[in-house]
């Protein structure tokens, strides 16, 4: 894959993508697969916004049982068993435990077994895969003596036993949207990151593509001509659409990476926060909050709190991060979070409904939007505001079918739900794992597989050096992003390509090794060196 500025400027595409997180490069790969030709944009790099931003899980939807959204379960349980099928190396199944208790009714132990009972009724057909490891077993209850044995820290008090039901976890989140761009490149997309789009191109209610700045060489004068213009920015969507309305009304997320305070069962603890969901049939008391196990790490989160302010001005406060933390020593005592223990603080937007302040939190928006701007008196844009990573396949769907139809294209039927994503061509994951045993040294072989799956290969063709002693990482890998996955940057192979940052701080001499393999591969002079990597510090400062 190829930083080719001049392709983007010398043809007329049938779609013209702007923003290259998980929606929008969904939208490209599925675009591609149905034949249409497609240019992929975004002003940063791939999957630097909100799509960085996110708590691994890709779950199936138990707690829509909440507003009783059967359609949404639905919807959750096809998306976790297709990307276990597209991305089987990268999405795996994960254990998630709620203990019950006495005097609540939410979380009282015949409420959640009738959860689970509803759960693996609307999740009938969560096994049809290939792939026996990607099979996720039913919910069960657990007695209490079983429950504290899986989670010895959670509050003992009124406890009666627990819940335990299955769903999924991305080993890499970042990699898997990269996948999605690649997979689009694959298929003969046009892609392109650090191109942003600064206004669109119209004549009169038409809209012919948009004008482009190119972020890295300057250039202002980009023009990316197409017959459909699809807005896949997040948060950045109203600054792009030429609607009256607000499309997107912002709610601040943020989950923390800390060290690790569970074991391999994900837990699920409520806070004692205040919170009221304005849409829930049956509304808990208080923040439902989990803790997950994530590589050698644990994910808290996700507290949501209005946000007033420009998406490119969004920070994680002291308050923020220390509500956090109390929340979870308050609802997980044997946490004993404190703010050392914090590696890395994740924030993003997230669309909420409009008019959802009640005081005591906020209600998110719950379904995905596709706005083609009809009522806006306008042609050739299609707005896409997604609100789950979980369906950002499924939704992409949507698009392009909405697509075809706008650019009065016969309907095709989608192909991206049974499609391999690049390095997805794994029948049996176990199998593949066993069998590339012996190519390298047992710690590089498990993550080179979980990180780039049937394209491992790739990487050993180059030397097979670790990019310090210690870390499965190799220094091949750096220079792979840099060559085929269009990294120009430090931080982007840090916390984008490769696993090395993105559980927090890997150390400066691990940054020093990249910048020098950069280095050497991109010419940078010593003062760009130094540059990338006070740029990258000053991140890991603001975000720890």
């Amino acid at each position: 894959m190829k930083r080719d500025i001049a392709a983007l400027a010398d043809r007329e595409f049938d779609l013209v993508v702007v923003g290259a997180g998980v929606y929008g490069a969904a939208t490209a790969w599925d675009a591609s697969l149905r034949g249409l030709s497609v240019a992929l944009i975004d002003k940063g790099d791939f999957g630097s916004g909100t799509s960085f931003n996110n708590l691994k899980t890709i779950h199936g939807g138990l707690r829509y049982l909440q507003h009783a959204d059967f359609t949404r379960m639905r919807e959750s349980v096809r998306e976790r068993r297709n990307l276990m099928r597209i991305a089987p190396h990268l999405v795996h199944p994960l254990p998630f435990l709620v203990p019950t208790y006495r005097g609540s009714l939410l979380k009282s132990r015949t409420a959640m077994r009738a959860a689970l009972f509803v759960n693996d009724l609307v999740s009938w057909d969560r096994n049809k895969l290939v792939d026996r490891q990607k099979h996720l077993p039913a919910g069960k209850a657990l007695t209490r003596a079983a429950c504290l044995e899986m989670a010895p820290g959670i509050e003992r008090d009124g406890l009666t036993g627990g819940v335990l039901w299955y769903d999924a976890q991305m080993h890499n989140s970042d990699r898997l949207t990269l996948s999605f761009v690649l997979s689009a490149a694959r298929e003969g997309a046009v892609v392109a990151n650090y191109v942003e789009a600064t206004e669109l191109i119209r004549d009169g209610s038409q809209v012919k593509g948009v004008r482009a700045r190119d972020v890295l060489s300057e250039d202002d004068g980009l023009e990316l001509r197409g017959r459909l213009v699809v807005n896949a920015t997040g948060p950045w969507v109203d600054g792009l659409s030429p609607a009256p309305r607000k499309l997107f009304h912002f709610s601040k997320a943020m989950n923390l990476v800390t060290r690790p305070i569970v074991g391999d069962v994900a837990i699920g603890v409520t806070s004692r926060r205040p919170h009221r969901d304005a849409d829930a049939v049956v509304s808990a008391s208080g923040r439902f909050l989990c803790l997950v196990p994530w590589r050698d790490v644990t994910l808290v989160g996700t507290s949501h709190a209005p946000f007033d302010g420009r998406p490119d001005e969004l920070e994680a406060t002291e308050d923020d991060i220390q509500d956090l933390i109390e929340d979870v020593n308050e609802a997980y005592p044997d946490a004993k979070l404190a703010r050392g223990d914090v590696r890395l603080v994740h924030r993003g937007l997230l669309p909420r409904a409009p008019g959802s302040l009640n005081g005591v939190g906020i209600t998110l928006q719950k379904t995905y939007r596709l706005d083609d701007h009809r009522e806006d008196g306008i042609e050739g844009l299609l707005t896409i505001v997604g609100v789950k990573y979980t369906t950002a396949r499924d939704v992409a769907e949507k698009a392009v079918d909405r697509a075809l139809a706008l650019l009065q294209k016969a309907p095709s039927a989608s192909r991206s739900s049974e499609t391999a994503l690049v390095g997805g061509d794994i029948e049996s994951f176990d199998d593949f794992v066993a069998g590339a045993m012996g190519d390298a040294p047992t710690d590089v072989m498990r993550h080179l597989v979980y990180t780039y799956g049937s394209t491992y290969k790739e990487i050993l063709k180059g030397d097979r050096e670790r990019i310090v002693p210690g870390s499965p990482v190799l220094a091949a890998e750096v220079r792979h992003a840099v060559r085929e996955e269009m990294a120009s940057d430090l931080a982007s192979v840090v916390l984008r390509r490769t696993e090395l940052g993105t559980a927090g701080h890997p150390g400066r001499a691990v940054l020093e090794a990249c910048a020098d393999v950069i280095q050497s591969e991109l010419g940078w002079s010593a003062g760009r060196k130094q540059q990338e990597l006070e740029s990258l510090e000053t991140f890991y400062q603001r975000r720890s």
